[in-house]
Parts: C-alpha cells; structure tokens; sequence
C-alpha cells in the first residue's frame, strides 16, 4: 500500500514539477532564454526588489551609466515602495512580476499560483496605471501552469542565461563580477538581485556593477531591455 502511495507522489511530482520547469527552462518557445547572437546586446535583470536600502543606488547607477535593465519584483515589495516602482518605470526600465511573496512554484497548488500572480499583477497596475509585462518565477522553477497562467494575462515570460549567484553568503564582489565578465555572450540575460538573499548580499552586487557595466561597455555590448531584446529576437526569427 505505502509503495503505491510513494509511486503516485512521485508521478505528480514529476508531472506537476520537474517537467513542466525543464521544459520551460530548456523547450519551450514561450519563454525568453537570450535574445539573437547576432548583436552584442545584453540584458540586465533585478528580481525581489524593490529594496528601500539597495534599489535607489541601484538606479542611481544605472542613470550613471545610461543603462536600461528589467526589474521583476515582488508584489509585497511593490505595495510597501510604490515611488521606488514609478521611479523605474519613469526612468525607462521594463518591469515583471515575481511572484508575491518569493514562493517556490513546486509549493503553489494551481489556485494559489493564478492567484499570487493575479495579486501582483494588480500592485503593479495600480501604481503604474499600466500593466506590467514580464514574468519570472521565484527560483526561477515552474509548475504545471506558470507559463499558461501568465498568458492569460498577457505576460511574456523570461529566463536568464546568466547568474553570479550573488545572493549566496559567500559570493564576493569579485566572483559576481568574474562570472558576468567570463560567460557573457551576444544575446545574454544576467540575473541579478537587488533585494533578499544572504544579509548584506545586495551590497555586493552594487559595488560588482559599475565595473561590469565599464567591462562589458569597453568590450562594445549595448545594455537593452527585454522588451527590446525579445522584439528584436522575435523580428529575426520571422525574417
């Protein structure tokens, strides 16, 4: 009896779980994994911001430098610095949702995974009085309804083809900064956090930044949104 239990646990899982986020990690066409290599364009991205303490110097940054990049963020985030979203939005970065709260799509039953995305959808709209446009999800792990959900709303979904890890505790500056500067490719996606993970881990990430930005600026690669990177992948595509 208990075998037939543990058999039919596995099956959901790997049906509702492990399938679904290899295939949008690695398959399928609805999810924007880089943009075309025949350019050298590059996409920044900021997932579980906004940060009262990280995200303002974070776009103090990007102003600096004159670089547009992609923010997903979280709907309790949002709700809590709304000025810190209009400023983005005002200041030309595309925006996405990231869940509300940070939880793990393999944890989320389908009603509450249409519901949180539903939920911050709206904390966007609200503050920006348009609709955001992107999604990820939390971890960057799927389940058997992320990417349908997200449609529904009209939301394009995004991967990344890059990550420094610079959440982890004991990612220095220089391992960010390395492992941008190492892998980057025409067409990359690089995702990066401007909020949450090990303490003190955002600060890291800000002072990797201007140098990777000056680095990959010198080596002659254009920083885009994802809106750009996808309709100029997708105008390629159809040629």
């Amino acid at each position: 009896m208990w075998w037939s239990i543990l058999l039919a646990i596995l099956i959901i899982f790997l049906l509702y779980c492990l399938l679904p986020s290899y295939w949008a990690r690695n398959r399928s066409k609805k999810v924007l994994r880089k943009g075309q290599t025949q350019k050298k364009q590059i996409a920044l991205t900021f997932d579980d911001g906004p940060n009262p303490n990280y995200t303002p110097r974070l776009l103090d940054i990007l102003k600096e430098h004159q670089v547009t990049a992609t923010f997903f963020t979280m709907g309790k985030q949002a709700k809590l610095y709304p000025d810190i979203i209009k400023r983005m939005d005002a200041e030309g970065h595309a925006l996405g949702i990231h869940s509300y709260s940070h939880r793990h799509a393999w944890l989320m039953s389908p009603t509450r995974t249409i519901r949180d995305m539903i939920q911050t959808y709206n904390i966007l709209e609200h503050i920006l009085g348009n609709p955001p446009k992107w999604y990820r999800p939390p971890w960057g792990t799927f389940n058997l309804i992320s990417i349908f959900a997200a449609e529904r709303l009209d939301l394009k979904t995004a991967y990344w083809s890059i990550e420094a890890q610079d959440w982890d505790k004991n990612t220095t500056v220089e391992h960010i900064y390395n492992t941008v500067i190492k892998k980057v490719h025409p067409g990359a996606i690089i995702v990066l956090h401007d909020n949450q993970g090990a303490p003190g881990a955002p600060e890291r990430t800000l002072k990797a930044l201007p140098t990777i930005i000056k680095s990959l600026k010198g080596q002659g690669y254009e920083f885009v949104s994802l809106d750009r990177m996808k309709g100029e992948y997708y105008a390629k595509a159809n040629n």
